[in-house]
Formats: structure tokens, C-alpha cells, sequence
């Protein structure tokens, strides 16, 4: 199967607040990122979920870059 360099990776789950943080974080650096937050899904949905359910995507060309930027920001946690 041939790896296709705009497909979407999860590189990191977290709370709403740490994942926004680093979204910021990667888009100050030119890295595009998708957050996917189904904490919020589910409670407009009237069910309940985890608040730590929110998911940090970037593209698949990115994910080696941005999975080091994240390490070294959450060092600090």
C-alpha cells in the first residue's frame, strides 16, 4: 500500500487546553495540525466522554517534526 503524504496522523491525545496549546505551538512553526475533539462531540450529543478525548492531527509528511516539538514541549508537564 502506498503511503500518501496528505493523510491525516494522530500524534497526540490529551485535554482540550494541552492540545490547543499545541496546535498554536506547530502553526507558529508552519506545521498545520487538525484537532479533533470528541469530548465536545459527545456532550453536544448528550453523552457523556473523557475529557481527555481531544486528538492532535498533522499530515503524515510532518509527524516525525512535530512528534519531536511536542516531546519537547510537554517535558516541562
Amino acid at each position: 500500500m502506498e503511503n500518501n503524504q496528505n493523510d491525516m496522523v494522530r500524534v497526540y491525545s490529551d485535554t482540550e487546553i494541552n492540545i490547543n496549546m499545541l496546535n498554536i505551538e506547530l502553526a507558529k512553526i508552519g506545521i498545520p495540525s487538525l484537532v479533533k475533539n470528541e469530548f465536545q462531540s459527545a456532550v453536544m450529543a448528550g453523552f457523556g466522554a473523557s475529557p481527555n478525548s481531544v486528538d492532535l492531527y498533522v499530515n503524515a509528511s510532518d509527524v516525525e517534526e512535530a512528534t519531536k516539538v511536542i516531546q519537547d514541549l510537554m517535558k516541562g508537564e
